[in-house]
């Protein structure tokens, strides 16, 4: 008589085959909740050529009379032993002596003006970055306005960095009522090289917590890429969305560093749209998720984006 298979090992195999599903189903939606949009550019077309100059000095010789005019004098007599009486020589004295000082206040006064202005020049010149982290909750459209603008602009000129930067600040206005936190940091250079190379590694830190680019338009260098996993269904009712917003600026912006009211936001929103774009050494606008079949967790956004303070909506 034969002997019956246990269903056991059958309902085992289909539990743990169920387990690794809902196991890969979770790894895939977690991945897919780190697609990351770039757009902007700066500095490469932004170089300016040193002058160089030099002073060429007349090769011949030529001679020159000189007339020296000197008094030869001892104890107060000239050379034709004339003598001169000690009051005039006391008052010439005195005049020269004054004649001096009137010269070195005036010369010492020209210094230090010549110094006060150079030092506030240089404190209106020195260049600044700007990072402005801006999230929203439930804002679907805001992706779609985003990537147009990446799609659409020409982000090799300064005209580009203009664009990138008051339209991404008109979209992010629009969305007002979606604010959720906020987060700002402006560091002062001191000079553009400098400014270049915090500006970079700000960007560079950002960009480095997507899981994958898929849209890019940097330097009007562009790429697009279709998401490299599949999007789980379990999609959340209030998608989050985080904005970037970098820039650099020739002189500093002073904006206050503390973002406490949705009211403040839409200030400094207002001040970086309306920046002229002679003002603008710079600008990338980064965005995550990208994909609009994309989703980001609460908890992707507290790890990735610890400095985000709630706003109070007013």
């Amino acid at each position: 008589m034969a002997v019956s298979s246990s269903p056991q090992p059958l309902a085992t195999k289909s539990m743990a085959l169920a387990l690794i599903l809902v196991l890969i189903a979770s790894f895939t939606y977690d991945v897919a909740a780190a697609s990351g949009g770039a757009m902007g550019g700066g500095f490469s077309s932004s170089e300016t050529s040193s002058r160089s100059s030099s002073s060429h000095g007349d090769s011949s010789h030529s001679t020159r009379s000189t007339t020296y005019v000197y008094r030869d004098s001892c104890c107060g007599y000239s050379r034709n032993r004339t003598p001169v009486p000690q009051n005039e020589m006391q008052g010439r004295d005195e005049d020269a002596a004054m004649l001096n000082f009137i010269i070195t206040v005036f010369v010492i006064g020209m210094m230090v003006l010549i110094v006060l202005e150079f030092y506030k020049t240089d404190l209106r010149s020195k260049p600044s970055v700007v990072k402005l982290q801006v999230a929203l909750n439930g804002a679907c459209s805001l992706q779609q306005d985003l990537n147009n603008i990446a799609k659409k602009a020409n982000t090799s000129t300064q005209e580009g960095y203009k664009y990138v930067l008051e339209e991404s600040a008109k979209a992010l206005l629009r969305y007002s009522e979606f604010w959720l936190s906020s987060h700002l940091l402006e560091r002062a250079a001191y000079d553009e090289k400098r400014a270049e190379s915090i500006f970079y590694d700000i960007s560079f830190e950002e960009r480095c917590k997507f899981d994958a680019e898929t849209l890019i338009n940097i330097d009007n260098h562009k790429d697009e890429k279709s998401t490299w996993v599949v999007v789980s269904s379990s999609t959340s009712p209030n998608p989050f969305i985080v904005v970037n917003v970098i820039l650099a600026t020739a002189g500093p912006l002073k904006l206050s560093p503390i973002i406490s009211t949705a009211t403040d936001l839409r200030a400094i929103l207002k001040k970086l749209g309306g920046l002229a774009k002679s003002e603008i050494l710079a600008a990338h606008v980064l965005w995550t998720p990208q994909d609009e079949n994309d989703r980001l967790s609460a908890e992707r956004v507290f790890q990735d984006y610890p400095l985000l303070r709630k706003l109070i909506l007013l």
